[in-house]
């Protein structure tokens, strides 16, 4: 973990991608995307993705926390529940909302402003196709089935980042009970029998032990919380054993369960009218069904640049100037995460498990579809040019493209899930099954990539972590 400076103006996101301040992990090649490996950026610094992300502000569907709380067996999880949750961690700048919006929380959320007319004519046109409009992703929208609203975000001034680090934890650091250390990896958790007592780390280049007075918690993502426990000797016995790792705990689910939203870049050819400048997204659109009561299978954002992959561009060319719809999609596929050997320091082996489900390809071709009828709207057509990629071809045509240039939107989760089930890893209070003073609380403990993006979400499970900490500590000292 460093200290390394990330851009303030999320607008630059894209300049984090591959740097110092991303793990840079590389996923394992797919036939089913065309043989390709994807970039899998998470965030590398404090704060995580929070640090390098784009800022948005999605806090879920109200069928993902129904979700949540019937495999959690725990009511605490539902809707109504997050949205106290909710409520305590926001100051919300937008039209009030008294009944879903905080207004004395550290987290500063607000619409996208000033909007760009490119966004407004992207919302107009949502409209003529069918999408009713909200005025916030986060408040009715969150509990209908499709919509679309000016993005929320956590910016403050004229576009500066106020990631949660910034918001939760540096106003804390002069707090004696609050120490943060730098440039330290941790290597595995450290136990007296199935009781978590602290964890073994490198610092400094050095291996060095850190106890714990309470609780270990881990809090690494998607990618690094599995890892640890998998070095840890919890995970899959058979998986463990082929590698050496001495088994502490066989439960299966620790790195399964892999999800996310698979991305594709829908790219048209500009028009003639000003583009607003890359690679900004101020509006979202969610629809379709994802087979659960109004639960949104599609999240849609856009941008002024062709974004495609590398392996897209060379086949099917760049055009320029250009605009893209970010189109992602909730998968029926999951992937993995799994050891490549006993060495901490090897990056893991991670399987998407993009377009694994032939479903998942018919899914897509019809969100491309829908796209395609957006941007071909009359509020759209100041801003097309002539060009599509890879234009109004056939389905097949279309799946191909799709398979060469899907990727991920950085949504990762899953691989720790809540449940009482034999694939769960953690109960409703995010303990680990079968261990003592062990707690998770990040995306992967969610059961299912949630509507939108996955930082809100993960501040809630770390609030909602919080509570359950002090609560039991509070019990004890009693």
């Amino acid at each position: 973990m460093t200290r390394t400076t990330a851009f303030p103006t999320p607008d630059r996101w894209p300049e984090n991608i591959g740097s110092e301040r991303d793990w840079g992990y590389l996923t394992e090649p797919s036939p089913r995307i065309a043989g390709r490996r994807v970039l899998y950026s998470m965030g590398k610094g404090l704060g995580g993705g929070s640090s390098i992300n784009v800022a948005v502000w999605s806090r879920g569907h109200r069928q993902d926390w129904e979700d949540f709380a019937e495999l959690a067996g725990d009511p605490r999880w539902n809707y109504r529940s997050m949205l106290d949750v909710y409520r305590r961690l926001e100051t919300w700048h937008g039209d009030p909302d008294i009944e879903r919006r905080g207004t004395e929380g550290p987290i500063h959320v607000r619409p996208a402003q000033p909007t760009h007319a490119f966004f407004s004519a992207m919302l107009d046109g949502a409209e003529t196709v069918g999408l009713d409009r909200y005025a916030s992703p986060n408040g009715e929208l969150a509990e209908r089935g499709s919509g679309c609203a000016v993005r929320d975000e956590t910016v403050e001034n004229v576009g500066t980042r106020r990631s949660p680090y910034r918001a939760l934890v540096a106003p804390r650091l002069h707090q004696r009970n609050l120490t943060v250390i730098t440039h330290a990896v941790v290597t595995e958790v450290v136990f007296d029998g199935n009781r978590a007592v602290g964890v073994k780390a490198v610092s400094e280049g050095r291996p060095v032990e850190f106890r714990a007075a309470c609780e270990v918690v881990l809090s690494l993502g998607a990618v690094q919380t599995p890892k640890i426990l998998l070095q840890s000797g919890i995970g899959p016995a058979g998986h463990l054993e082929s590698l050496g790792i001495p088994v502490r705990g066989n439960l299966p689910g620790v790195g399964s369960g892999l999800d996310d939203h698979v991305l594709f870049g829908c790219v048209w050819e500009a028009g003639k009218c000003e583009l607003p400048p890359p690679p900004r997204a101020q509006a979202v659109c969610f629809w379709g069904s994802d087979g659960r009561p109004e639960s949104p299978k599609f999240i849609m954002y856009s941008g002024a640049a062709a974004f495609m992959s590398p392996e897209a561009a060379a086949r099917y060319g760049r055009p320029d100037p250009a605009f893209t719809f970010l189109l992602g999609m909730r998968m029926r596929s999951r992937g993995s995460v799994r050891l490549r050997t006993a060495d901490p320091a090897s990056a893991p082996i991670i399987e998407t498990g993009y377009l694994d489900d032939p479903d998942d390809v018919r899914d897509a071709v019809e969100g491309y579809r829908f796209a395609e009828v957006l941007a071909h709207s009359q509020p759209m057509s100041p801003y097309l040019g002539t060009r599509a990629v890879p234009g109004g071809v056939s389905d097949a045509d279309v799946a191909a493209y799709l398979r060469h240039t899907a990727s991920t939107f950085w949504h990762q989760c899953g691989t720790a899930r809540v449940g009482t089930d034999e694939g769960a890893v953690i109960d409703a209070e995010f303990r680990v099954h079968g261990f003592d003073n062990l707690r998770i609380a990040d995306a992967s403990v969610l059961p299912r990539v949630t509507s939108g993006n996955t930082m809100a979400p993960c501040v809630a499970i770390g609030a909602r972590a919080a509570d359950l900490i002090r609560d039991r500590r509070n019990s004890v000292e009693a």
